[in-house]
């Protein structure tokens, strides 16, 4: 089961935005409180709005009321950050996928941190993504990922968690055979794309990769 939610961060393109909720036909859309905010500028009710509703226009409040959806309210002052909230929603519908919109921009210490959740999502059994209309983000772990994209996309990976050991990569420019990758090293940044598929393996441990749209 797949979920999408949509966050507080910064969109760039409403319009490829749209497309990519459109084209992934999510089972669930949650809005997260401001992210709600977005939804809306796309024409696109979510199933759930999830918040302290303090960033959320207030009148899309009521919107969203006579469209039928879910609200579920909590206090401004709470233990957990409205990203979480929502993943915990998304886990009691059975999500075992979920990408993040708005996850990005804006306040450096949000974006860190949604990035950095991540990985609390993938131990939770499920396979999170962050995607905005340049790029996509997600995580390798003692797996091999098949990569689909387009020639020229440029590739980045970064060791998280500890260093990363057994990278191998290949169809891109500058490929790798079961390399040791350090933590947060720049070794794997901007690498780009031979073909519209490209293969990153790891033998132990989280690859963050990040595949930048050629636009």
């Amino acid at each position: 089961m797949k979920a999408c939610i949509v966050l507080n961060g910064v969109v760039n393109d409403y319009d490829k935005t749209k497309d990519i909720i459109k084209r992934e036909n999510y089972n669930y859309i949650i809005g997260a409180d401001g992210g709600c905010n977005h939804l809306y500028r796309m024409e696109i009710v979510p199933d759930y709005v999830i918040g302290d509703l303090d960033s959320i226009d207030k009148d899309l409040i009521e919107y969203y009321e006579s469209k039928n959806v879910i609200f579920k309210k909590f206090p401004t002052h709470k233990d957990q950050t409205d990203s979480e909230i929502c993943v915990h929603l998304a886990k009691t519908l059975n999500a075992t996928e979920i990408d993040f919109i708005g996850a990005l921009g804006g306040r450096i210490d949000h974006a860190l941190s949604n990035i950095g959740f991540m990985y609390s999502v993938y131990e939770m059994g499920i396979k999170p993504r962050i995607l905005t209309s340049e790029e996509e983000v997600f995580i390798v772990h003692n797996d091999t990922k098949k990569v689909k994209g387009n020639k020229g996309d440029t590739i980045s990976i970064l060791a998280i968690k500890g260093d990363v050991s057994g990278v191998t990569l290949k169809n891109l420019e500058y490929p790798l055979d079961n390399a040791k990758v350090t933590y947060l090293s720049p070794l794997g940044i901007s690498n780009v794309m031979l073909e519209d598929e490209c293969e990153i393996s790891v033998k132990e441990g989280y690859l963050l990769v990040i595949r930048n749209l050629n636009i």
